[in-house]
């Protein structure tokens, strides 16, 4: 394959070039794990780097029967305020993604979906870990109460698609999994003309 060249499978091509040396668990965190990983460069040189190993999460984008995108409001202790985002949690050991994906949207925000449709795959930070993200549209939602962990606080907000658009373009939502998976959401799922335009609204 040339330089510049596009393959079929570049987006998760193996590149026989590195090769991986060793791998050694550095650190062991409350849920995650950090990992030297030791690589032979293409050059011959050896390069060492931190991976930090990821359990996986679902993503929920949950749409009501109206219409509406069903957001978050969670303090997010990193960035010492809170943040607006779609519903997500971590997989459990051996968990199908699907099964997480039902469970925190019921847990986070009280609502029961009655289809879950897989989207897309997300690896939201690949510079440094193997996280990956498994994106879903939940529909036909039934209200019910939120079963929070210890600790969480949630507030529940539902928002139309024109206002969710806002939000992102205003920068109220930052997070990257939110906005990509929103963005995502609107370009190849609402393609019905459900989503008022600029112009329109």
């Amino acid at each position: 394959m040339t330089q510049g060249e596009l393959s079929p499978l570049l987006g998760g091509r193996k590149d026989s070039r590195f090769e991986r040396v060793s791998e050694e668990p550095v650190y062991q965190g409350v849920r995650y794990r950090m990992h030297r990983l030791t690589e032979r460069l293409p050059d011959g040189k050896i390069a060492e780097r931190d991976v930090l190993r990821h359990p996986g999460a679902a993503v929920i984008v949950a749409v009501d029967g109206d219409g509406k995108i069903v957001l978050i409001e969670q303090h997010r202790p990193a960035l010492g305020h809170n943040l607006l985002e779609i519903p997500a949690g971590l997989l459990e050991p051996g968990e199908d993604p699907q099964v997480t994906a039902r469970r925190e949207l019921i847990e986070e925000t009280g609502f029961s979906p009655g289809s879950v449709k897989p989207l897309l795959v997300l690896h939201p930070a690949p510079g440094f870990s193997d996280e990956k993200m498994y994106v879903f549209l939940a529909e036909e939602l039934r209200e019910g109460e939120q079963d929070l962990d210890e600790g969480e606080f949630v507030e529940v907000h539902r928002c139309t698609p024109q206002q969710v658009r806002e939000l992102i373009r205003s920068g109220q939502i930052t997070d990257g999994k939110s906005i990509a998976a929103l963005l995502w959401y609107f370009t190849f799922e609402m393609t019905n003309g459900t989503l008022v335009s600029e112009e329109e609204g």
